[in-house]
């Protein structure tokens, strides 16, 4: 039986945009993984104390024939094959793919928390998982998501950036990609 797992996607080194992809690409061609949707990408300003570029973000749901631990093991391999940094906490990435959410589930365990213990305070992980699903409840407070993102403020900036064609992923499986240009 396959979970249901929404994964933060973002960039902000080099090609910040074909990072992305390429990582879109990897999560929804492995053979546990079925698209299911995916939101449009974003700039977005960086969350963090570390001066750095702006990133490009967006939300990715999948249904996972998997454990959450079997995804997040998938999604760090994946990181790391298109050069992820792990030296700097909070610092610029190539690709980073989060675990949102799976199914309801709640979970905290070393290594691994779920939902994203900072979901709720990210402009850049709200807006796309909303976009995608905008009846979306928080598991751990039982809040909609909408209510988080009314509460902050003007501090973190997102725009849209455009929509992923489905021919740009890759895949036949993602033949429900939104359409549009890529930027």
């Amino acid at each position: 039986m396959a979970g249901v797992a929404y994964i933060g996607v973002g960039s902000n080194v080099g090609d910040a945009f074909e990072n992305c992809l390429q990582g879109m690409r990897a999560v929804i061609d492995n053979e546990r993984a079925t698209f299911v949707a995916l939101s449009s990408l974003y700039r977005t300003s960086p969350v963090s104390p570390v001066v750095q570029s702006d990133f490009l973000n967006c939300a990715l749901k999948i249904a996972w024939r998997g454990t959450p631990r079997e995804l997040l093991s998938f999604l760090q391999e994946v990181e790391a094959a298109l050069g992820r940094d792990r030296g700097v906490r909070f610092g610029p990435r190539t690709l980073d793919l989060d675990i949102l959410f799976f199914d309801d589930l709640v979970l905290d365990t070393p290594g691994l928390t779920i939902p994203h213990p900072r979901l709720h305070q990210r402009k850049f992980a709200l807006v796309p998982c909303l976009e995608i699903d905008p009846g979306l409840v928080h598991p751990r407070f039982g809040r909609p998501l909408a209510e988080y993102l009314r509460e902050l403020g003007d501090e973190q900036k997102i725009a849209p950036f455009g929509k992923v064609p489905a021919d740009r992923i890759g895949s036949a499986k993602a033949g429900d990609a939104p359409e549009g240009g890529g930027g």
